[in-house]
């Protein structure tokens, strides 16, 4: 009798091996940052943006309290922060500066949208922190936004603070008539991006640049809609455009596009979305002339941008596109990897993440910053022989956030600096634990880093006989998946036996887990369980399994 916890195999070869086929060597890839989470603050709303400016982390969104990690709402230590707040990223601990970010009350007949709040018979507030950029020297951090007022003095949609006090810078006060969504800075110049028409006055088509003094410039470039980002790019001459525009400068220019930084005019710019129906959400750099683009799509159905994308910076021809399926709301890259706050649920162009696989929606990604091989065939608007970037062993998971909220998006921001990983957004859990609207993750070897290890569950052997009725035991497998690595160590442990009989290492993902198997022809019966170990040390037990 062979009495086993899961199912019999069929008929086993006689030595071990994985049952997928093998792969070819593949070449050595960044490493990320560990994916459990670290003690962060959290919110009760929504943070849309985050920004690691030295050892301090500042998060805006649409938020009335922050608490500490692991703290219910309205429990101890809940404090108020109205759409502004910032942390240590180090420690996680929640920092006393408080500025209150706040809207006028206005009446309209048409509603303005989820990101204003209701007061009234048709009243409404809005005061949403959509963007916090800091100034090169890290001594001035910019906020923009809905708001127009900070701490009860006005301040119309862009506001400055001195970085080392915290204190709102009072000479900078440009008007800007409507909602500011991207922000870029350079040593003498505040690029803006948004919904705005005019700014101190003077019009101004949804781009705008003012002086680090909040002097109107000439700088005058016009989208034909919402911009949500810009990058300012001044060793090219130029500042790079995001967000839901189909012209730039009454030129046919679709969700992307490049003007010059002093005068204004489109330059060069190779790279077109494949429908047109795209925006452009986020615009991120690596400092070596490639900037990384997230991009969600309005509408279904075609080739389509909703994943990331690499540009050179110079002229605007494409280095990568992943071709991944999957709203992305915001990147970061640091160390060779993009990160991405998305909810990316099928990047087959680049032979990851597969539609209705295991896992429904992958919400942190990582990815390689460069391309590492090309595509084996035409996925999405990626095309066979296209170079591609490398899907990342980085699995931390979010929950979509609130039962009742509008967007279910999970996380909107993420930055990155070499040591941490901050995201922000309104989900309630990370990797299943109760923590809602920030996250930080930290490289190997920072003091507090959590590794997230073997995944469960990883399932009981199943045990055969050699020769089917007769023979050894024959122990197989199903591997399982880890949070941070591709590699696993399996060790195959029999009951009574204080050392593996055997160790086989396999390269696995949630949507790849290859059948490994065993023939143990020490004895002929046994009781029998596979234990799992990480380049990390982390390890877990699958159930055990008995032959007789």
């Amino acid at each position: 009798m062979i009495a086993v916890v899961a199912a019999t195999a069929t008929t086993a070869a006689l030595a071990a091996h994985p049952a997928a086929p093998a792969r070819a060597a593949e070449p050595a890839l960044p490493p990320t940052v560990t994916a459990g989470a670290m003690p962060t603050p959290q919110t009760d709303g929504i943070v849309f943006t985050v920004a690691i400016v030295g050892d301090v982390v500042y998060a805006g969104g649409r938020f009335t309290r922050a608490r500490p990690a692991g703290a219910a709402p309205g429990g101890p230590g809940e404090v108020p922060r109205t759409n502004l707040m910032a942390f240590d990223v180090r420690t996680g601990e929640l920092l006393p500066w408080a500025p209150a970010v706040s809207g006028s009350v206005f009446t309209s007949a048409t509603d303005p949208g989820p990101f204003c709040r209701q007061v009234g018979t048709q009243q409404y507030v809005c005061d949403t922190v959509f963007r916090i950029e800091a100034a090169p020297d890290r001594r001035t951090i910019y906020v923009g936004g809905d708001f127009d007022k900070i701490d009860g003095q006005w301040r119309s949609r862009i506001a400055a603070f001195d970085a080392v006090t915290g204190v709102l810078d009072t000479g900078f006060r440009p008007r800007v008539a409507g909602r500011v969504r991207g922000i870029s800075v350079t040593a003498d110049t505040v690029y803006l991006g948004g919904g705005f028409r005019s700014v101190d006055g003077v019009a101004r088509g949804r781009l705008a640049a003012v002086g680090r003094d909040g002097t109107l410039r000439p700088w005058a470039p016009t989208a034909d809609g919402e911009v949500f980002a810009v990058l300012a790019a001044p060793e090219h001459g130029r500042v790079l455009l995001g967000g839901a525009f189909r012209t730039v400068n009454g030129e046919a220019r679709s969700a992307m596009m490049a003007v010059d930084a002093t005068g204004g005019a489109n330059v060069p710019w190779q790279a077109r979305v494949p429908e047109g129906r795209e925006v452009v959400t986020d615009i991120a750099t690596d400092g070596e002339g490639t900037a990384y683009f997230g991009a969600y799509h309005t509408a279904g159905g075609g080739p389509r941008f909703e994943g990331r994308a690499a540009i050179a910076i110079a002229d605007g021809t494409p280095r990568w596109w992943d071709g991944c399926y999957g709203d992305t709301q915001s990147v970061a890259v640091a160390g060779g990897v993009v990160y991405a706050a998305s909810h990316t649920h099928d990047c087959s162009a680049i032979g990851a993440a597969p539609e209705n696989g295991p896992i429904d929606y992958y919400r942190l990604t990582a990815e390689t910053a460069a391309a590492v091989r090309t595509a084996p065939a035409t996925v999405n608007h990626v095309r066979a022989g296209d170079p591609i970037p490398e899907f990342l062993p980085w699995f931390p998971g979010t929950n979509s956030g609130p039962a009742d909220s509008h967007f279910k998006n999970g996380p909107w921001a993420v930055d990155a600096d070499g040591r941490y990983v901050v995201v922000g957004g309104e989900f309630t859990t990370v990797n299943g634990r109760p923590q809602q609207g920030l996250v930080r993750f930290a490289v190997r070897g920072v003091p507090g880093a959590v590794n997230k290890g073997p995944q469960t569950p990883f399932r009981a052997p199943t045990l055969s006989r050699e020769n089917g009725t007769t023979g050894s035991p024959v122990i197989r497998w199903t591997t399982t998946w880890d949070g941070q690595n591709s590699e696993i160590r399996y060790e195959v442990m029999r009951v009574g036996r204080s050392t593996p009989l055997h160790a086989v290492e396999a390269r696995s993902r949630p949507w790849e887990l290859p059948q490994l198997s065993y023939v143990d022809r020490e004895v002929d019966s046994g009781t029998y369980w596979i234990r799992a170990v990480d380049a990390d040390g982390e390890r877990i037990g699958s159930p055990q399994a008995s032959i007789g």
